[in-house]
């Protein structure tokens, strides 16, 4: 799409996510979409980005009523969790690629998302109003029907269609300036829907999940998710040890981003992205020790296992608590696995 070439001048082209919110603030669509209000700051140019400290580099601009937030290599607009939040009251459009060739088109309104599809293949749509687009797609070239084949206009097609519906254009002399940034630190991520592939292989202690009595399989859950917490040493966070005390009594809620648990739980899965970095790229091996990589990974997955076991819903609380013990190969998680099958069997 010619309109977008200026993606490639800037090195966006294989691996970007461009969000649009109808929203006159950058700095408060920011906010919503994760970044620490502490961080935010401003760019003269895109070009600044380079001498950026974050990890996840995302930066904002304001354009005729609508703010526009673009990612390097970045995906956070893509996020269910992140389109409900930007569009709570108002409209968000977003367009995601990777160097994989995997593609997200997602549009919600108030909170909701309403249509989301592969530009590459758009005959397969899902949100509340999967059709609500058709008449905009056929516009734009995007088949609505069909086999489900590969569509060749995908991603530009896909650019065209957010162009459509917000009724502005993101001209690549836009990112001169100005521009705000800020430390992105990811929302939380929805309960699990279904179990891990991983727990799917192993019929054994899904149907052992499954089948369990309701008050055991909390009493399960609960334990596991406090021996995480203890073996990864964040057990005596205060908000931690309020969960936990939660989690005993058999409370269920959704943490809250902003809440006191939910910051936390930000941060330690945002310090276990950095691990995750400097375990990839051998320019960053020197950022970490691997002992604090390995604690930094604890943390987070002790964590998520601490959200997971308040959900109200018990079982897909277990998918995310339990199933990290499937496949079991090395001894610790086998030793684990059996445990935990005696204990789900009563």
């Amino acid at each position: 799409m010619r309109e977008y070439d200026w993606l490639a001048d800037h090195g966006l082209d294989e691996a970007f996510c461009l969000t649009f919110v109808r929203d006159p603030d950058d700095t408060a669509v920011l906010c919503r979409f994760g970044v620490d209000p502490a961080s935010l700051q401003s760019l003269t140019g895109v070009d600044d980005i380079a001498e950026l400290p974050f990890e996840h580099v995302v930066v904002a601009g304001r354009l005729d009523g609508w703010v526009f937030v673009l990612e390097e290599n970045g995906f956070e607009g893509s996020r269910p969790e992140v389109l409900r939040a930007v569009s709570a009251g108002t409209e968000a459009v977003s367009v995601y690629t990777n160097v994989n060739a995997n593609r997200r088109f997602g549009h919600a309104v108030d909170g909701v998302l309403r249509t989301g599809f592969d530009p590459s293949s758009p005959v397969r749509r899902w949100g509340d109003a999967p059709d609500a687009l058709v008449p905009l797609m056929r516009q734009v070239g995007l088949p609505v029907s069909g086999d489900g084949g590969w569509s060749g206009a995908g991603l530009d097609a896909g650019l065209r269609l957010a162009d459509v519906i917000t009724g502005v254009h993101l001209d690549g002399a836009r990112l001169a300036g100005p521009l705000t940034t800020g430390r992105l630190v990811p929302l939380l991520s929805d309960p699990p829907e279904r179990p891990t592939w991983m727990l799917r292989e192993d019929a054994e202690l899904l149907t052992a999940i499954t089948s369990a009595p309701p008050d055991l399989l909390r009493r399960v859950v609960a334990a596991e998710a406090r021996r995480r917490a203890d073996g990864a040493g964040i057990s005596g966070e205060p908000v931690v040890a309020e969960a936990l005390a939660e989690i005993d009594r058999g409370g269920g809620r959704t943490v809250p981003d902003n809440s006191g648990l939910g910051r936390l739980l930000r941060e330690l899965g945002y310090r276990s992205d950095i691990a995750g970095t400097s375990l990839a790229l051998p320019t960053q091996r020197g950022r970490m020790t691997d002992a604090e990589r390995r604690q930094a990974f604890a943390r987070h997955s002790a964590g998520l296992a601490v959200q997971a076991a308040l959900f109200p819903d018990q079982v897909r609380a277990a998918y995310e608590v339990l199933g990290w013990v499937a496949p079991a190969r090395d001894p610790d998680r086998v030793a684990r696995r059996a445990q935990l099958l005696a204990e789900l069997r009563g």
